[in-house]
């Protein structure tokens, strides 16, 4: 079942709409915080899990209905990136790289007036909020 829509209720006039937006803006920012609390708190707990697990040479465990198992995942870090680009390059391994164009860098070069083979700009229009002091 969907969640009802903030808006449903009141006058959707342009007061009202900033009112619901900065009133929601707020919320979401109070949620965040306390999601950091709780992947803090989750972390530290994981950590110990593994630990127990580790101690006690479980390759699984299971409690109240739910099961915990260790699972590794490997990732890359880079300590040479000329010598990893030279990889890419000679061994043709683009795959390798995320298909994502930096923002920053990308404008940096429209502003200094540059055009980027390939890529086309786009223009995504968003709400600039700043709150006033009353």
């Amino acid at each position: 079942m969907p969640e009802q829509s903030v808006l449903e209720g009141f006058e959707k006039n342009l007061g009202e709409l900033i009112d619901a937006y900065s009133e929601q803006k707020t919320m979401r920012q109070f949620h965040e915080k306390e999601a950091e609390k709780f992947s803090a708190n989750m972390a530290e707990i994981e950590a110990r899990i593994l630990q127990a697990m580790a101690d006690q040479h479980l390759e699984q465990a299971a409690h109240g209905g739910t099961i915990v198992r260790p699972k590794e995942h490997t990732y890359a870090h880079v300590e040479d990136w000329s010598k990893f680009y030279d990889f890419i390059e000679k061994e043709r391994y683009f795959h390798l790289l995320e298909k994502r164009v930096s923002v920053t860098g990308y404008r940096e070069l429209l502003d200094l007036g540059r055009q980027v083979p390939g890529v086309v700009p786009f223009v995504k229009t968003k709400l600039s909020v700043t709150k006033s002091a009353r």
